[in-house]
């Protein structure tokens, strides 16, 4: 129980400075292979991205889950771009019946609007991967978003 303590607090400890350095919540849409809802928790350069939709391609109720960071970074005039890129798990639910999961390696390019009247992250991602339940195979994934941050 006492290691369990400590654990605890040296995460706590770890943790509340990290989330304290300029963190933000953010959640807005997505359209690509297939439509969803986008949630991220944002911490710098650091997200961790959720989203919750239906695929167009394969029909299927679906949940993605993954961390990315922000790489690289670069400007064209005054607009600021970045390159992510992460990992993650994509679920999914085919015909109300056949439960599916596949290992993710998102990759993107966003565009973020840093006025404090219009923050708005635009994105470009590319999500493959290999799917590992039902069947092993290759899994791909990709879409235009944009989420409106809250500080």
């Amino acid at each position: 129980m006492k290691r369990i303590l400590i654990i605890a607090v040296l995460a706590l400890i770890v943790v509340f400075p990290v989330a304290a350095a300029s963190t933000s919540w953010a959640a807005g849409l997505n359209i690509g292979t297939g439509a969803s809802l986008a949630g991220q928790f944002q911490m710098d350069k650091f997200k961790l991205n959720v989203n919750l939709g239906y695929g167009f391609v394969n029909k299927y109720v679906a949940a993605d889950v993954f961390a990315d960071y922000q790489v690289y970074e670069f400007n064209i005039d005054k607009a600021r771009f970045g390159v992510t890129a992460g990992a993650g798990a994509n679920l999914t639910l085919v015909n109300n019946k056949e439960f599916g999961l596949a290992a993710i390696v998102p990759v993107g390019l966003v565009y973020r609007i840093d006025s404090a009247n219009f923050p708005l992250d635009i994105y470009l991602k590319v999500q493959p991967g290999v799917k590992i339940l039902p069947d092993l195979g290759f899994h791909i994934d990709a879409y235009l978003g944009a989420v409106w941050r809250f500080q």
